[in-house]
C-alpha cells in the first residue's frame, strides 16, 4: 500500500542505531518503553519501540508511546492540531503528597518521639498518561504555587489545606475564561482490625482537609461533608491494618461495601461528548455536591450534572469514631439521583483574602462580575485517579480523565473523538425480588416457548 501511493519507506533496526541516532530521537520525544508478556510461562519485561514522528507546517511533534491502549485517532488529530497550532496544548497539574491525618501524626509518631513520614506522588500515572497523549503537563508545587503563561487547563487533584494561594491563582484563571477540573473528597475510609475486638472488621473516615469549598460556596456549590453509600456499589482490593502487637500490619482484603459507589451508564448524561460513551466509573469514598439553583442563577453560572449517584443512595453526617455498622442498612434514602460530577459554566469572581470582625482571614469577590467565561468540573473523588486505581479493570478511569482533558482543551469535536472507545457498561442496582423476577423469566422463558409451540401445532391438527 505504502508503494501504491509513492510513499518511500525506510526500515532501521533499533538494535542498529548508533548512540547519536538514539539520542536524536530521544531529543524528538521517541524512546523505548517497558511492555509486559508471557514468554515461557514467565512474565516478562521487554522494552518496544512503538510511537509516530509527525512533520508539518515546519514543526515535528512525536507520538511516544503506541500500545493496546493507545487511542491512535485521537493521537493523529491531535498532533496536526498542535502542528498546526505551533504548540501543544498546556495542562498545568496541580497535586500534594498523600499525609497523615493530625490524630494519625500525633499518636503514632509525635508521641514517640519519630517523625512522621512523607508520601510518594501518587498521581504520577496519570501525568504520565497525559504526556502520552501529547499534553505538555507542568506542574504546580502546592507549598509554592506559580501558574504557567498559557495554561489550557488547569488539574487540580485534592486540595487540602492551607491551599489559599491556589485559591487565588484558581480564581483568577477562571475569571480570565479559563479552564478548570478538580477531584475532590473530604475523606479516605480506612478499614482496620483491633486484637482487643476479636478482630472485627471496623471503618475510620480519614479526614482529607478538602479545601475548596470556602470557595465554591461563594456561587452556590458546596461538596456536602458526608460519608456517602449507594446500593449501586462494587468491590475493591484495600489494605486492611490488621493490629496483633505493637507492631502494625497490613493485609489486602477485598471489600464490597455500599461506599464504594459504582457509577454506570444510566447514572450518565448523554448529552455531554464527555459521559455519552463513558464505562462505569468507581467513585472511591466519594462524595456528592449540593447545588443552589437560586445563587447559581444569580451568579449567571450554569451547572450541568454530569454522573449522578442511583435513586437509591444515603449519606451518615460523620463526626468522628469508627462507623456504626446499622447506617449499611438505610432506612431512607436521599431525595433521587445526587451529583457526583458537575460541569460548571459563566463567569467566575475573582476573590481575594481579607479580615472579618474577629480578625479572621475570609475569602470575598473583588471586582465587577467578569466579562469571560470560564469552566469548572468537579468530580467528587481523587481517589480513583491515583496510580493504584487509574487503570483499574473493569472501570475507565482513565477514559474520564481524558474526556474531560480534551473537552476543556480542544471542545468537542476533539472531545468527541476521544470518547469514541468500545465500552462494556453494567447494570444499577437490582433487588432481590426484581432478581428472583428475571431469574424465573430467563430460566422460564425457554420451556414456555417451546409447550406454547406444541399447543399451537396441537391444536391446528385438530
Amino acid at each position: 500500500m505504502l508503494a501504491d501511493c509513492n510513499i518511500p519507506l525506510r526500515v532501521l533496526r533499533p538494535d542498529a542505531l548508533t548512540p547519536d541516532q538514539q539520542q536524536t530521537f530521544a531529543a524528538e520525544g521517541l524512546t523505548p518503553f517497558p511492555v509486559e508478556r508471557v514468554l515461557h510461562d514467565t512474565l516478562a519485561t521487554q522494552y518496544v519501540w512503538s510511537g509516530l514522528r509527525l512533520l508539518g507546517n515546519g514543526h515535528t511533534i512525536a507520538v511516544p508511546r503506541l500500545d493496546q491502549h493507545s487511542h491512535l485517532e485521537f493521537l493523529l488529530a491531535a498532533a496536526s492540531h498542535s502542528l498546526q497550532q505551533g504548540h501543544k496544548m498546556r495542562v498545568a497539574v496541580i497535586s500534594d503528597l498523600p499525609r497523615l491525618s493530625p490524630a494519625e501524626a500525633l499518636e503514632d509518631y509525635q508521641k514517640k518521639g519519630l517523625i512522621a513520614p512523607g508520601g510518594t506522588d501518587v498521581y504520577s500515572d496519570l501525568k504520565t498518561l497525559l504526556a502520552d497523549y501529547l499534553y505538555d503537563v507542568h506542574y504546580i508545587n502546592p507549598r509554592t504555587p506559580s501558574m504557567p503563561s498559557d495554561v489550557d487547563v488547569l488539574l487540580w487533584m485534592q486540595p487540602r489545606r492551607d491551599s489559599g494561594p491556589i485559591l487565588l491563582l484558581l480564581s483568577q484563571h477562571l475569571a480570565q475564561g479559563g479552564k478548570a477540573i478538580v477531584a475532590m473528597q473530604h475523606f479516605n475510609i480506612q478499614q482496620r482490625q483491633y486484637r482487643g475486638s476479636g478482630f472485627q472488621t471496623v471503618y475510620w473516615p480519614q479526614p482529607q482537609f478538602q479545601d475548596l469549598d470556602r470557595y465554591l460556596q461563594l456561587f452556590g456549590v458546596e461538596q456536602l461533608r458526608e460519608v456517602l453509600f449507594d446500593r449501586t456499589q462494587s468491590h475493591l482490593d484495600l489494605e486492611t491494618q490488621v493490629n496483633r502487637t505493637a507492631v502494625r500490619e497490613y493485609d489486602p482484603q477485598k471489600v464490597a461495601l455500599p461506599f464504594l459507589i459504582r457509577a454506570v451508564g444510566q447514572h450518565y448524561d448523554h448529552t455531554s461528548p464527555i459521559t455519552r460513551h463513558l464505562g462505569d466509573q468507581l467513585f472511591i469514598w466519594g462524595n456528592r455536591f449540593a447545588l443552589d439553583s437560586a445563587e447559581l442563577s444569580s451568579a449567571g453560572i450554569t451547572a450541568q450534572t454530569l454522573i449522578s449517584t442511583s435513586p437509591q443512595a444515603w449519606a451518615y453526617p460523620w463526626q468522628g469514631g469508627w462507623l456504626p455498622p446499622e447506617v449499611f442498612a438505610p432506612q431512607t434514602y436521599l431525595p433521587g439521583p445526587q451529583p457526583l460530577a458537575a460541569l460548571l459554566t459563566g463567569p467566575f469572581p475573582e476573590v481575594a483574602f481579607a479580615e472579618d470582625e474577629d480578625g479572621r482571614a475570609i475569602l470575598q469577590r473583588v471586582g465587577e462580575r467578569p466579562q469571560q467565561t470560564g469552566a469548572l468540573l468537579l468530580i467528587g473523588s481523587s481517589e480513583m485517579f491515583k496510580n493504584e486505581h487509574l487503570l483499574t479493570p473493569g472501570f475507565q478511569h482513565d477514559q474520564f480523565l481524558l474526556n474531560t482533558v480534551a473537552h476543556n482543551a480542544y471542545g468537542e469535536e476533539l472531545a468527541s473523538l476521544q470518547a469514541r472507545r468500545p465500552t462494556s457498561r453494567g447494570f444499577p442496582f437490582q433487588s432481590t425480588e426484581a432478581k428472583r423476577l428475571w431469574r424465573v423469566f430467563v430460566v422460564g422463558a425457554g420451556p414456555l416457548l417451546f409447550l406454547g409451540y406444541a399447543l399451537y401445532r396441537r391444536m391446528r391438527r385438530t
